[in-house]
């Protein structure tokens, strides 16, 4: 097993090694492209820093407290109402998340909006990216109309505090013309009446700059304002500390619009208080004024009775029955006030169009229902809270109604108990009472008369009296009333903008810059289907290779390396061509250089291949066996050549006739392919093809014959019956690799005599080596570091 991994992991290795290099080359062969790339990428990038806002961060802290001063976490432990809920089946959760909303709603925003007037915004460019002036503006805008769609319109200054108004828009409404104005002047445009104000920095402003003023429906403002303000739980199981951030183009504004925020925010807390107060406030005023009027008319009764019957004071004359009485009266007077005020709470609660108000707070003796009240009123302050921020038909305004709706049946049901308890007192305070004034029957019916009408205006002011406290306690509680909520950290941030972030957009940039042409090249790897490395070629075939040749970019197909130095990669590769082929078949004198389609380079191939061999001392014959193309005749020279002696039946021509001798002092003797016959494979057929060759064998050293590609006629194939060994030329670049399983299956059929292969064009440069070593530009000692300035130099493969 272990085995098995070693050797996985080799391979991988030994897969990754070429690609490494073929990645390295490829860096080596485009480094320009690359290097335009990457500077092309950082200076777009840099440009869309410039183009982009600075934007920055601020960030504040708050604590939400209970009423005690406690943190309002505890707030769900200690509600005795919260746990008798969830015992019914009511849910009930903290609070945090709904301030956490209601601080981030667009209501608190429009009030910021309002507060700081955030609807208009003046601008400058500032590089190419626009600043907010906020604060430092040179001026104000003052508009005549509301605005319902986006505006905008340019202020240039022209002179001393005079600007010219310009480029008007309205939504996707553009107007022509330029309006002048001074300083506290008004002018009509096309978007109204403006009226323009000197501000802090309007002498600081130079002559000729612009400011861009947007104008927005303080609406569209809101939600826009919105987007940049977050707010957010600090921790969501051990505190009840909120986060408010807010990210903007000016710092300034930033801190501005956290501040304003919390303000408005506690000013809704403490609205939402006071609620319940100016409920009760309301219900105390009405019962005042009812039973003043009831109080009066019963002073007005008494003073009546006491003039009709002439009567100064008859108090003197009941205060012994009075004196007992007294205190069967006031225990009958505090139980009547008390059913009177409990029977208002239980209609007012009955009462549906007063559903989603507070139940006043009315202090009973003996009251349990008073703590349920006061619960009620928090989850109805907190379900009309949330209400303004979200519709009727909420999933969570549903929950708190049903919640309500609970709460209100209990309290209706204490509140209908104690009235019940209440009344029972009442009735035995009554009878009490009852006895004790059955005794005044004695007394004259003038007294009777009045002690009843004193009675009934002393019941009245006392009523009286006790709203008169109440009244003074509520308006003590509103003045008293304040937020339980506390800033625990200011606005702070960087004084360094957030966004965007420099150092990342450069490096992405750069990153992008090597990306471009390294896709770009590696598509381009991909869709190439033709052989670009020595390992492809080993990979697929058994087919010994005898030599590559490398890319000769002053050369072409009719080029000869005698041309130029012996010193060039170029001759070199042909010496190593001629060792190879030495090495594999000493005694081979017959060379066929074929190939499997055109534009491989087989005649240039065979061409200085003959001549290397000619270099080493040897006579060399080069046959242009192409008689359908006659490439290398075109190139070297003409004369009756192979066809004559093909067709020759008569022996009139010798093979020397028709040789030309020493072609372009190369050293070589060529025969050309002669004149194009009719039946041209049908002469290579026939045993003079096996005379002549075994002539040129007996007079030369080597026969180096170029034939046809083999895919294309079958004259290759044909004359391969007289080879020593089969030279078979594979292109980088040119040849398909779908060939190449051909060729083996060729190689093992043994179609062509003693077959091995020459890789022609290879070329280091562009990443296709091999990595064995090979390549030759590298410095052999033959002088070419002189000289590779002017050369491209050359590799071991090459893909095009």
């Amino acid at each position: 097993m272990e085995n098995t991994n070693n050797a996985t992991i080799e391979k991988e290795e030994a897969q990754l090694i070429p690609l490494l290099r073929l990645c390295l080359g490829q860096l080596k062969a485009h480094w320009v492209w690359f290097l335009f790339s990457v500077i092309a990428c950082a200076a777009l990038g840099f440009l869309y820093l410039q183009c982009q806002p600075r934007i920055y961060q601020r960030q504040a802290v708050i604590l939400l407290e209970d009423t005690d001063g406690r943190s309002a976490m505890g707030r769900k432990a200690s509600s005795s109402m919260n746990t008798l809920l969830e015992l019914n089946g009511i849910s009930v959760g903290d609070n945090l998340k709904n301030e956490v909303f209601i601080l981030s709603s667009q209501r608190i925003m429009e009030r910021v909006v309002d507060s700081l007037h955030l609807d208009v915004d003046y601008t400058i460019k500032e590089s190419l990216h626009e600043v907010s002036l906020y604060r430092n503006r040179p001026f104000r805008i003052e508009f005549s109309s509301e605005c319902q769609r986006p505006e905008k319109f340019e202020v240039v200054k022209t002179g001393d505090r005079k600007f010219a108004l310009s480029n008007f828009e309205r939504g996707k409404d553009k107007y022509k013309g330029k309006v002048s104005i001074a300083v506290g002047e008004t002018k009509k445009t096309p978007l109204g009446n403006l009226h323009l104000i000197a501000d802090t920095y309007i002498d600081k402003m130079p002559t000729g700059e612009t400011v861009t003023v947007t104008r927005l429906p303080k609406k569209m403002a809101a939600a826009s304002y919105c987007k940049q303000f977050s707010a957010g739980e600090y921790d969501k199981k051990e505190s009840s500390l909120i986060i408010l951030g807010c990210e903007d183009i000016n710092e300034t504004r930033a801190e501005d619009i956290i501040n304003v925020v919390f303000d408005a925010y506690k000013r809704d807390i403490v609205a939402n208080k006071n609620r319940v107060a100016n409920n009760t406030a309301i219900f105390i005023d009405e019962r005042i004024r009812i039973i003043d009027g009831e109080r009066i008319a019963s002073r007005d009764q008494m003073a009546k009775f006491l003039s009709d019957n002439k009567l100064t004071d008859f108090e003197q004359s009941a205060q012994m029955y009075l004196t007992e009485s007294s205190a069967a009266r006031k225990q009958r007077l505090e139980l009547e006030t008390q059913v009177a005020v409990a029977r208002y709470l239980t209609q007012y609660l009955q009462n549906s169009s007063k559903r989603n108000e507070t139940v006043p707070v009315l202090s009973l003796p003996e009251a349990s229902f008073t703590p349920l009240i006061g619960e009620y009123n928090n989850q109805m302050l907190e379900r009309n809270r949330i209400a303004g921020n979200t519709s009727e038909t909420s999933p969570t305004i549903r929950e708190i109604d049903n919640r309500l709706a609970s709460m209100r049946s209990s309290l209706l049901a204490s509140i209908q108990s104690y009235v019940k308890s209440v009344e029972m007192e009442l009735k035995e305070a009554g009878q009490n009472e009852a006895a004790i004034n059955s005794q005044v029957g004695s007394l004259p019916e003038k007294q009777k008369v009045g002690l009843d009408i004193k009675q009934q205006l002393e019941l009245k002011n006392t009523l009286y009296t006790y709203l008169l406290n109440k009244r003074e306690e509520v308006a003590l509680q509103m003045a008293i009333s304040e937020a339980n909520v506390r800033l625990v950290e200011g606005p702070l941030g960087s004084p360094l903008p957030i966004s965007p972030r420099s150092n990342i957009i450069l490096v992405i940039s750069v990153i992008i810059g090597f990306f471009i042409p390294s896709l770009v090249l590696w598509i381009r790897y991909m869709l190439d289907v033709t052989i670009s490395t020595r390992k492809e070629i080993e990979d697929a075939t058994t087919i010994p290779i005898a030599g590559d040749i490398p890319r000769w970019d002053e050369g072409n197909e009719r080029a000869l390396i005698a041309d130029v130095s012996s010193d060039m990669p170029i001759v070199e590769s042909f010496r190593v061509l001629r060792y190879g082929l030495n090495f594999m078949r000493h005694s081979a004198k017959v060379y066929i250089v074929t190939s499997s389609t055109p534009g491989q380079g087989k005649s240039f191939i065979s061409t200085n291949l003959a001549y290397i061999l000619s270099r080493a001392q040897k006579r060399v014959l080069l046959i242009d066996a192409d008689i359908r193309k006659r490439t290398t005749t075109k190139a070297l020279g003409s004369s009756a050549g192979l066809t004559a002696l093909l067709i020759d039946e008569e022996n009139e021509l010798q093979l020397e006739d028709c040789i030309l001798k020493n072609v372009q002092n190369t050293g070589v003797d060529f025969l050309p392919a002669g004149k194009m016959p009719p039946n041209p494979a049908e002469l290579l057929m026939g045993d003079k093809l096996d005379d002549i060759i075994d002539e040129a064998k007996r007079l030369y050293d080597y026969v180096i014959i170029d034939t046809t590609p083999t895919l294309s006629v079958a004259d290759a194939g044909i004359v391969n019956r007289v080879a020593d060994l089969t030279i078979f030329v594979l292109r980088v670049g040119v040849q398909d690799r779908g060939f190449l399983p051909e060729l083996e299956k060729m190689y093992q059929a043994k179609k062509f005599r003693n077959l091995c292969i020459v890789i022609n064009d290879s070329d280091v440069k562009r990443g296709y080596g091999y990595g064995y070593g090979y390549g030759y530009g590298y410095g052999y000692g033959y002088g070419y570091e002189k000289k590779k300035k002017k050369k491209k130099g050359f590799g071991i493969f090459r893909r095009k």
